[in-house]
Formats: C-alpha cells, structure tokens, sequence
C-alpha cells in the first residue's frame, strides 16, 4: 500500500478520460442544475463500487474470461447506451416559470439510475480493476480491508472528478441560457452516446466476424 499515490494518479487519469459516465455528467449539469446533477455522480460512484466487487469475486474472473459473457454485457451496454443516445436527442428543453431557465423534468432517482446502469453496464471498469487492484495490494496483509480501501477511494474520485466536470459545465452553462442552444447539445450529446454504443456493440461482434 505504500504506492497508494500511484494508484491515486492512475485512478484519476482513468476517471477523467471521456467516456459515457463523464458525459451522462455534462448533459445532466446542462439540462439541470449542478445540485441535480449529483444524483447521476453518485450513480455513476455507486455503479463504480458494485463493479469493483464484481472485479474481485469469481464472478469478475467468469465475465472476462467467458466470450460468451463478456459479449452479454457489451450487448446490453450497446442497447442501454443507444437508449439513452436516442431518449436525450428527442429531448425538448422544458422552461421554467420561476427562472428562465430549460431543462428537462426527470427525477433524480431516475438520474441516479441512468448513472449507475451506465457503469455497470460498461465492462471495460471491471478489466480495468482485475489488473489494477493486484498490484497494489499486499498479499501478506488483510485483502478485505485493502480492497475495501482501494475501492472507497476510486468511487471518491469518481464524485470529485465528475463533480469538476460539472462545475465547469455549470459555469458554461450560465453563456448558453438559450433553448435553441440547448436543444442542439441534447442532439450533440445524444449521438456520441450513440456512437459509445456502436462502439461497444461492434467489439462484441468483432469474434464473430473475424
């Protein structure tokens, strides 16, 4: 555990690349308010958290190594991902009476679960924790109480790292207090979810077309 600052930077160099929880994040701050855009972040954390228990368990080791597996839940992140792709591109911005302001009307349970399904149903977090994990822990010392460690501190960041995307979404998002621009980040962003699930979708079919 002594090259925890180590495993600190890789976790936050990961959380911080652009992929479908980091745009959940932006969409949601530009069509709600930061606060509301919390409950997707702690969605995205909690997805992060279960993913890492998987990654550690047989099950994790069932689902990397088992083609057929493995394709399920590509498939299913495909599907999801498009779901969402299409759901926010026929989005219409809602105005506030009391504010001004344009959003859209979920509720934050309903954040809070687009959140987490994009995590989990992502499989590259659980590869990503099946190789990281092992080398940061030592083996002659608790593994529970490492594990629990390693994973606290990745969902930690997950919050802290989306929540600064956020911020700086919210920040934009004061410059953009116009519908019509609105509109057109709901088709912008729908279509890369759309195209995540492409993505996803064309490297579960890739052992089946080589």
């Amino acid at each position: 555990m002594s090259q925890i600052y180590l495993y600190v930077l890789i976790a936050s160099l990961t959380i911080a690349s652009p992929g479908p929880g980091v745009l959940l994040t932006l969409t949601n701050t530009l069509n709600y308010s930061l606060r509301s855009a919390l409950a997707g972040i702690i969605g995205v954390s909690a997805g992060m958290g279960v993913i890492s228990i998987v990654a550690a368990s047989s099950l994790g080791i069932i689902i990397t190594t088992s083609q057929f597996a493995l394709i399920i839940v590509k498939v299913a992140g495909a599907v999801y991902l498009a779901w969402l792709g299409i759901k926010l591109f026929r989005s219409t911005p809602k105005k506030m009476s009391d504010s001004g302001r344009y959003r859209l009307l979920p509720s934050k349970s309903s954040r809070f679960r687009q959140g987490f399904f994009v995590s989990i149903f992502n499989p590259k977090p659980i590869v990503f924790f099946m190789a990281l994990f092992p080398q940061f822990i030592n083996y002659e010392k608790s593994f529970i109480w490492q594990f629990c460690l390693l994973s606290a501190i990745f969902c930690i960041l997950v919050v802290l790292i989306h929540f600064i995307y956020a911020l700086s979404a919210s920040t934009v998002k004061k410059k953009l207090a116009n519908g019509n621009m609105f509109s057109w980040l709901n088709k912008i962003g729908g279509c890369v979810f759309m195209v995540f699930a492409t993505g996803l979708l064309i490297s579960a079919l890739v052992p089946y077309i080589n």
